[in-house]
């Protein structure tokens, strides 16, 4: 378009066959950020999986969902998962434990640690 411009000449594609050209390719670019985050929860999963069991993580609650549910983010792995907690407000941080993770499933189960267990 530039060089056809520059030299004077008619644009190679018109208006319509750059706006499908666009179209195609940020549907392709959707397509490989769904797959990029797929991939990378399923091994942020894997990685949860295959750490010991009852191991305490920290979390911060993000949001309330409704009554006690909410969801946090686990930080030390980057990853959000919706659980119930017993109180708190949203930036508080709590200690949960992994009850269940399947990867293939796309499943992580949290439960919170009370406050007086934590070391």
């Amino acid at each position: 378009q530039v060089k056809a411009f520059l030299r004077g000449e008619s644009p190679p594609y018109s208006a319509g066959d750059l706006e499908g050209m666009t179209f195609i390719a940020s549907m392709h670019v959707k397509v490989a950020r769904k797959l990029h985050s797929n991939s990378l929860r399923y091994w942020l999963l894997e990685y949860l999986r295959r750490q010991p069991k009852g191991r305490k993580y920290r979390a911060l609650l993000l949001k309330f969902i409704k009554d006690r549910m909410a969801t946090l983010l686990l930080v030390d792995v980057g990853i959000q998962v919706t659980t119930v907690v017993a109180a708190g407000k949203v930036g508080d941080e709590a200690s949960v434990v992994v009850e269940m993770v399947h990867p293939r499933d796309d499943i992580l189960s949290v439960t919170e640690i009370a406050q007086d267990t934590e070391e």
